[in-house]
């Protein structure tokens, strides 16, 4: 079982200019932005962009994985010069090499915040729309700031092998910005989420070096959020395998147990990819969530997939 420290995340709201590109300063730094998606007709993706800002060493990484049946399909990647990127400080708006990437905005009829999603082309590639549902929030981890909309609406469609496949589900965004030398003081972290009807769990369990942990619970529900304290909490990991050289988990439980929220979830890994990334080792995961939640005098049943992450530095 995992022990668990005093800290506890403190999420805060967010508005759509805090989800553009930032600038840090001089100082080496990693800004990320990740969109996943499970479509009804069982097929998934996982879309992300990294801007590794180095002074003039800067570069930027962009990735596309298609699944299907929980099975890495087509899997495009691209290293890009920073003089080749383009992202707005003021919006979501990123392109590179003059192509549209991503796209945030707030509908002004429904004021509903959208994201179009572009990438590869009409031979391997997808073009997607992304409509939030609940609410989004903000705060720091141990790695660094941390944005993240739970849950969307998603729809669009998958170009695969000259096939175009329409598609419709959900989906998940979080965009990132840690230190380079993050890599250095963290040992890594292990990232899900449950979605559970209207709702959702968010959970994350980051590790610095010297077995300082921070273990992270947001509950989504009506339009707020909720951050469960670390001591209501246990995470624990059943099962185990060896991959790249690495022990990685497979199977998972997390508890939650207080006056508000009782949970009672096991995550099995159904299939996993290994992405290498300079200092970083990447697993990437499609996970069965099983199991129940008590909440408002009431119990409901969870079983769906979803799309995990575990990392491990250096």
């Amino acid at each position: 079982m995992t022990t668990i420290g005093p800290r506890i995340f403190t999420p805060h709201d967010i508005v759509l200019q805090d989800d553009a590109l930032h600038r840090k300063g001089s100082f080496g730094y990693i800004e990320t932005w990740h969109y996943g998606a499970i479509f009804d007709n069982n097929y998934s993706i996982v879309t992300l962009v990294n801007v590794i800002h180095m002074g003039y060493l800067s570069i930027v990484l962009a990735g596309l994985s298609i699944y299907r049946n929980t099975k890495l399909v087509k899997r495009l990647r691209s290293k890009n010069s920073y003089k080749c990127f383009y992202g707005s400080e003021k919006e979501p708006l990123i392109k590179i090499n003059d192509r549209q990437i991503i796209k945030g905005y707030i509908n002004k009829d429904t004021k509903r915040w959208i994201y179009q999603i572009s990438m590869g082309d009409d031979k391997q590639g997808v073009d997607l729309e992304f409509i939030k549902i609940n609410k989004a929030w903000k705060g720091k981890t141990f790695l660094g700031d941390w944005l993240v909309i739970p849950r969307f609406e998603v729809n669009g469609r998958i170009f695969l092998d000259r096939d175009t496949v329409s598609v419709a589900g959900e989906g998940y965004h979080d965009h990132n910005i840690y230190p380079i030398y993050a890599s250095l003081t963290n040992k890594g972290y292990h990232f899900g989420k449950i979605p559970i009807d209207t709702m959702n769990i968010t959970w994350a369990h980051v590790t610095k070096n010297r077995n300082n942990e921070e273990l992270i619970v947001i509950l989504n529900k009506n339009q707020e959020y909720i951050s469960i304290n670390p001591r209501d909490v246990s995470f624990t990991i059943e099962k185990y395998v060896m991959d790249h050289g690495k022990r990685i988990p497979t199977t998972c439980c997390l508890n939650v147990e207080n006056d508000l929220l009782h949970v009672d979830a096991k995550m099995e890994s159904i299939n996993f990819h290994h992405i290498s990334v300079p200092t970083v080792n990447y697993w990437r995961h499609h996970v069965r969530n099983t199991g129940t939640i008590q909440i408002d005098s009431g119990s409901k049943k969870i079983d769906n997939i979803e799309i995990s992450e575990y990392v491990k530095f250096l």
